[in-house]
């Protein structure tokens, strides 16, 4: 295991090197990586947007027609909890607590009543899209503290990133502190690890969404083959990407599917 951990972020390291080297291309690259993240991330969650949505989410233009506002709303949301992310992982310290659980979820809910304040749940929900166990209303505070505790630790501290990402990830979630954006935000808490390791961020596709609620039932290895099977599905493609782009064969390719 550790073998494959030196080999992606060795890769990852010449991925880097590639994209100084070819900055235009890098934020184009970027750009389409993004609305591939978005896409799958809601798709996670039961919410499929099309191209077109995305596209205009991401564009920040008012829009007339009424019937894109919300989802337009949800997509800009992500894409600036997206970049508090990013902004975040820049910093020495990560700030992995509770306010910034609170911060995220305030910012994927911002505009939309009932999800605008962080508010921990308050039942067990009978109907929900993840279907594994998760802490009763009462424990959620004191819970979810014990798992930002864990990342103080010197094992924790001492770990490689991905190890880390993986368990906030899967910790997180046996808490599933909100009914609704507990996933993401525990996704985005995930890649913020990551992006101070210098990693593209992890897009777990939604071809995968049983395999991904079937692992939060398990224990955190089984999460974790996920994640690094995500890794390489992902490196695989940027490597391919930048490889077409060095032998004059660039042209944007499809990310989002």
């Amino acid at each position: 295991m550790r073998t494959r951990y030196v080999d992606f972020d060795d890769r990852h390291e010449d991925l880097a090197e590639r994209m100084r080297a070819l900055p235009e291309q890098a934020d184009d690259f970027m750009k389409k990586w993004e609305l591939s993240w978005l896409y799958h991330e809601n798709a996670l969650e039961g919410v499929v947007y099309t191209s077109q949505e995305l596209a205009l989410g991401l564009e920040n233009q008012p829009v007339a027609d009424a019937t894109f506002v919300g989802a337009l709303r949800d997509i800009r949301n992500h894409k600036t909890a997206i970049d508090l992310v990013r902004a975040e992982a820049r910093g020495k310290k990560l700030k992995l607590n509770l306010s910034m659980v609170k911060k995220l979820y305030e910012t994927l809910g911002a505009g939309f009543e009932g999800r605008s304040v962080a508010e921990w749940r308050k039942d067990m929900p009978l109907h929900r899209s993840y279907f594994h166990e998760i802490a009763q209303p009462a424990r959620i505070q004191p819970a979810l503290q014990k798992v930002f505790d864990v990342t103080d630790s010197v094992d924790f501290k001492n770990a490689h990133p991905i190890v880390q990402a993986v368990k906030l990830h899967h910790g997180f979630m046996q808490v599933f502190p909100f009914t609704e954006n507990s996933g993401r935000v525990a996704r985005l808490f995930a890649n913020m690890i990551l992006f101070q390791a210098g990693y593209l961020p992890v897009i777990i596709h939604a071809t995968d969404r049983q395999r991904y609620y079937e692992s939060l039932r398990q224990p955190e290895a089984v999460l974790r083959e996920l994640t690094l099977d995500a890794i390489e599905n992902g490196l695989a493609h940027a490597e391919k990407h930048f490889a077409g782009l060095a032998a004059g064969k660039g042209g944007a390719r499809k990310l989002v599917r």
